[in-house]
This record gives C-alpha cells, sequence and structure tokens, in this order.
C-alpha cells in the first residue's frame, strides 16, 4: 500500500509505504502559527515507512522541553508536509491534509485542547488531551478545557 501526501505545487512528496501509527489533531500555537490554521491533523508514521521525494527547506524550531523539531517544506510553494521531533525519534508526521484524500482515517485523539479555539467541534468518541500526549504521561480531559 503507498499513499502520496504532497506540496500545491506537486515538487515535494511524502511517500508512505504503511498505515499511520496514529492520527491527532493538534490545537498547540505552534501548530497553529506553522499552518495558519486553528488546528492541524497529523499521521504519525515510523520513519522508515516515509521517503521524501522533490526539493525542500528545513525551518527547525524549539518544541516542548526544548526538543527541536523540523518542518520539512517547499522551497516554491511553501507548503510543510513532513516534520520529524527529537520528542518521538523513528517517528515522523506526515499532515494529513497533503494526502488531500477525505477517506483518510480519522484522528482518534486531540492534544493541545488548552489553545484550542472555543468553537471546534470534536467527533464524539476522541481521546482529548489538555497537553500533549507523552509515554507514559498521558491524561485524557474529560470534554473540557
Amino acid at each position: 500500500m503507498e499513499k502520496i501526501a504532497r506540496c500545491l505545487c506537486g515538487g515535494l512528496r511524502a511517500i508512505v509505504t504503511a498505515d499511520p501509527r496514529s492520527v491527532t489533531i493538534c490545537h498547540c500555537t505552534d501548530c497553529q502559527r506553522r499552518s495558519g490554521v486553528p488546528l492541524t491533523s497529523n499521521a504519525h508514521y515510523r520513519t522508515s515507512d516515509v521517503r521524501l521525494d522533490g526539493p525542500y527547506k528545513v525551518y527547525v524550531r524549539d518544541g516542548q522541553e526544548g526538543r527541536k523539531v523540523r518542518h520539512h517544506f517547499c522551497p516554491e510553494c511553501g507548503t510543510t508536509v513532513f516534520s520529524q521531533g527529537e520528542k518521538f525519534p523513528g517517528l515522523c508526521t506526515v499532515f494529513v491534509g497533503a494526502f488531500a484524500d477525505p477517506d483518510y482515517p480519522a484522528p482518534t485523539a486531540s492534544v493541545f485542547e488548552e489553545t484550542m479555539h472555543t468553537w471546534v467541534i470534536l467527533p464524539p468518541g476522541i481521546e482529548r488531551y489538555r497537553q500533549g500526549r507523552a509515554p507514559g504521561a498521558l491524561t485524557p480531559t474529560t470534554g473540557g478545557r
């Protein structure tokens, strides 16, 4: 099974060869500013299951706890297609919108709800977290903020 995510102009592609390990919605302010929208939908893969094709630039920022996050974007149209952070070695993120597939698997978790816009309505049954998910430190929200 191969799926292709691509930037707006088609110059940068992320080719994935497996199903995502998870799909999440993120409301953190870094994702809001990076994408220009109030939330992002993120597919998390093993790095070995994703191959980038085409030219890209990398923007490096400080993430949680000072760990670096590297966003790979098209130098022509500016679309961010792929990111990789030090917090979860061996995993990467491909942004669901870059697949442009309305049948892509739905998210199972919503993270950083402490900065979620008040008008956002989430699907029923989704796991909810005030902050990010961290191995051994997952604390679901109860629907409030």
